[in-house]
């Protein structure tokens, strides 16, 4: 452990499912028939980049920073595995469009955990510092072109690894750890990997975590390959992080079954709240559309009576509308503690361009 972090391990700690009292009803869906058109331009991308998976924090300087995460537009989809890198962008209004202003956490060796690649963003604040979470790969492979092979795919993606990086400002220096603050445990349904940290920093510096993981590692290809959620929570950022619900997956009642991505998590009004991406189109009516889930521990979730969160179909004020091939990783931008802004990493149809949008919430 870093000295300079040590601070940390002295707020103290309280419950995490006691951080707010519950409330008796049940929360209804916030992006239902709340979400307005997008701005055109309003956005981030980058020329000879995929750009991916926006985290935003608004500064003291009023300023709308994002991290995110980009991998050159030369490669194949598979790139990102091996090349991905997290990327700070700002704006002087929440809804962009943000300019690229540095790299956050560049590639720092194959000796490290997260040496190759870094990617999933996800930024806090408290105590004055900030806190990226994020996922990392590594791998010590002497040759790798642009168009990777699936073979060298799936050997690197069974390396990623959930992470933390502490800082005095948004602009770094970003001090990273040895090691990930979650590992994955062989035999176990999170056997594989641990990825796509969605955190929770309460107010006493406790942390509730959900994570994606898979039971077993490339290349076996069968039913075991399915991906699902984690829970876990831990005293302060750096841990150490431990399992929820006796070390099971994470169930959302009425989509037990159901395969979820990307989740993004808050807290408000007693109640944690997510929005992740959904695979099929049982429950929204949408193939790979959005769901919104509510929880009073962040450890038994529940769909709202009407769980569609997005669509990959987004109108923009212009009038037009564009279907995205792709409508991933959302993040919510709070005001006031509620919803203000939906942010999409969405792909074009043939993956023409792929970029983060914004959606303001009315």
């Amino acid at each position: 452990m870093k000295k300079s972090l040590c601070f940390i391990l002295l707020v103290p700690v309280l419950a995490v499912a006691a951080a707010k009292p519950a409330q008796s009803v049940a929360p209804v869906n916030p992006f239902k028939g709340n979400l307005g058109p997008a701005p055109v331009g309003g956005s981030f991308r980058m020329k000879d980049y995929i750009v991916w998976g926006g985290s935003v924090t608004k500064s003291d300087d009023g300023r709308y920073y994002m991290f995110a995460t980009r991998w050159p537009r030369s490669g194949s989809w598979r790139s990102w595995v091996v090349s991905s890198e997290i990327v700070l962008a700002s704006s002087d209004k929440a809804e962009g469009p943000y300019e690229f202003e540095q790299v956050v956490l560049p590639a720092r060796g194959p000796g490290f955990w997260d040496g190759m690649s870094t990617l999933n963003p996800s930024i806090h604040r408290h105590n004055g510092k900030y806190i990226l979470f994020y996922t990392g790969t590594t791998h010590d492979l002497e040759m790798l072109t642009e168009t990777i092979s699936r073979d060298t795919y799936e050997t690197v993606w069974n390396s990623k690894r959930v992470g933390v990086a502490v800082a005095d400002s948004l602009y770094g220096p970003w001090e990273r750890m040895d090691r990930p603050i979650l590992e994955p445990r062989p035999g176990k349904w999170d056997g594989a990997i641990t990825s796509n940290p969605a955190p929770v920093v309460h107010e006493d510096g406790s942390v509730l975590l959900i994570y994606k993981s898979a039971p077993v590692p490339y290349p076996e290809r069968n039913e075991n390959r399915a991906l699902h959620l984690g829970v876990a929570t831990a005293p302060h950022i750096l841990g150490p992080y431990t399992r929820m619900n006796e070390g099971k997956r994470l169930q959302i009642e009425r989509a037990e079954d159901a395969h979820v991505e990307d989740p993004y998590i808050w807290q408000a009004d007693g109640f944690y709240h997510m929005v992740a991406k959904i695979f099929g189109d049982n429950l929204t009516g949408e193939g790979d559309a959005g769901l919104y889930a509510f929880s009073r521990d962040g450890i038994r979730w529940s769909l709202a009576a009407e769980p569609k969160a997005y669509s990959r179909t987004v109108l923009f004020r212009d009038g037009t509308r564009r279907t995205y091939k792709r409508a991933e990783r959302p993040f919510v931008l709070l005001q006031n503690g509620r919803p203000a802004y939906l942010f999409l990493a969405v792909a074009e149809p043939e993956w023409a361009d792929v970029y983060n949008l914004v959606i303001p919430l009315n």
